[in-house]
């Protein structure tokens, strides 16, 4: 009974401290006259927000509170009236562009407080965000995102571009920053870039970082430090390895052959022969990718598909190529699928067959970060298609030339070429061959096509005379001419 009685004395005068001190922080009046907690009281707004007036509020509310509070309900009632998603966006993206820093606070005795809302968020000091009192005036101020900011990168956490208000220091520009990034090593000096009025010529400032040099507005300020190279640099590995998925590299790259010994090497059933790295970006293509699909989260409605933007940079470097080429019209089409090709990275960069050669290049050949290693199973199989009876995948018998394959699909149909038409793509290289194919080694993943004799009709032949006959009578007609002018 005793140990309640005193829990609940502690309990009082917990609570009648609390009080107390929230009474005290609310207003500070002479006298000590504090309104009740739950008293409305009236707070105005002016200036550069989405809302201007006089509007209740209540003692205990804060002023960040108060001022997001308001701008939720002002912007879903402007919104409330718009069906388009572009232009809701638009407008959602105007309306958020209220200050949150030079806000002036004045109070009806006389107090005028500069509030820094974006500070009280990044660091919760709730000197940047004081309890609103009856008749405050919260006035925002108008400023040009263009000229009125201070815009950081370099060794930061957070590159930014911030609000500048009077009174800035480098420690500020930090603070928004996120600070100074761990990943770098004794960062220590900054350089401040400051241009001209007329923007023809700029002063570049460098200083240590501890001088907490005073900002101007319009100031980009470089944090410096050496290149940090410690990121995540990898390649990965698919297919026939014992430890298939990510290897690790290091920032120049690893050789193939070190790439594989790291994912446990071949299995027995690895096709080398077709095995391959995919590298399909170019360092322009990266930097393309990498921007596109920055700016399309950032502001998709303003911005062509990804897809589209690829087909729209590939007709471009395909008339770049054209433009100064000296190939004929039909040379053009076969110009354009193997521009295509090399485009899309059809094209095997290394001979895995040869890597572990240590005379070869192949196995130095350099991994880079984001390339795709492709090891595909042994597929031991021919293909046979075009006129044959039973088109399709046969299994491969070693030593066994075209005949054997044609066989196994039925023979030749009567509607097919003579042996000598017929054509072995070899698998890897797609390269048609049509002469001596009796003495071609066939191999896994080769191709057999037999080609198709088109049928004559005797209109078919009626025609093709009469266009020889025409010819040969144009040229009588030219020879009689010339006959006569030279009698």
């Amino acid at each position: 009974m005793r140990i309640q009685k005193r829990f609940l004395f502690l309990l009082i005068f917990f609570i009648s401290t609390v009080t107390s001190a929230q009474l005290n922080d609310f207003n500070t009046t002479k006298n000590d006259k504090s309104p009740l907690l739950t008293q409305p009281i009236t707070v105005t707004v002016g200036g550069n927000f989405i809302v201007t007036g006089s509007f209740t509020a209540f003692p205990v509310q804060r002023l960040d509170h108060f001022v997001t509070s308001l701008f939720i309900e002002a912007q879903q009632q402007a919104l409330t009236s718009l069906t388009q998603l572009e232009t809701i966006n638009v407008v959602k993206k105007q309306l958020e562009s209220y200050p949150l820093r030079g806000i002036r606070l004045l109070r009806s005795d006389g107090t005028n407080l500069n509030i820094d809302l974006l500070k009280f968020r990044l660091t919760g000091d709730f000197r940047y965000n004081p309890y609103l009192r009856n008749d405050d005036v919260i006035i925002f101020p108008d400023y040009d995102e263009e000229k009125d900011f201070i815009d950081i990168s370099g060794a930061v956490n957070k590159p930014t571009k911030f609000q500048f208000v009077e009174g800035d220091r480098l420690s500020d520009a930090l603070l928004f920053a996120g600070g100074v990034s761990k990943a770098y090593e004794n960062v220590e000096k900054a350089e401040i870039y400051r241009l001209s009025e007329n923007g023809l010529s700029e002063e570049i400032i460098r200083t240590a970082i501890f001088e907490n040099i005073e900002l101007k507005r319009g100031d980009r300020i470089r944090i410096v430090a050496g290149e940090n190279k410690r990121h995540d640099y990898k390649t990965l590995v698919l297919g026939e390895v014992k430890n298939p998925g990510y290897v690790y590299l290091t920032a120049e790259g690893l050789p193939v052959s070190e790439v594989i010994r790291r994912a446990g090497g071949f299995t027995p059933n690895a096709d080398l022969y077709r095995a391959e790295v995919l590298r399909n970006y170019t360092a322009d293509n990266i930097l393309r990718k990498d921007k596109l699909a920055r700016e399309f989260v950032e502001n998709r409605n303003d911005l062509l598909q990804p897809e589209t933007q690829l087909r729209l940079h590939q007709q471009k470097e395909l008339l770049e190529m054209l433009r100064l080429a000296n190939i004929t019209e039909e040379d053009s089409l076969f110009f354009n699928i193997d521009n295509q090709l090399r485009i899309l990275g059809a094209e095997s960069l290394v001979d895995f067959t040869k890597i572990s050669d240590p005379d070869s290049d192949d196995g130095k050949f350099l991994i880079k970060d984001g390339d795709v290693i492709l090891i595909p199973s042994k597929f031991e199989y021919v293909y046979v298609f075009g006129q044959v009876p039973r088109a399709g995948y046969f299994k491969y018998a070693p030593d066994m030339n075209y005949k054997y394959y044609i066989e196994k699909a039925g023979g030749l149909a009567e509607t097919a070429k003579g042996e000598d038409e017929i054509v072995v793509i070899k698998g890897k290289e797609k390269n048609w061959v049509t002469k001596e194919i009796d003495k071609l080694k066939i191999e896994p993943g080769d191709y057999i096509y037999v080609p198709k004799e088109i049928p004559r009709t005797t209109w078919f032949y009626v025609e093709r005379t009469g266009n020889v006959l025409s010819i040969i009578g144009s040229i009588a007609t030219i020879v009689i001419l010339i006959m006569q002018v030279t009698k």
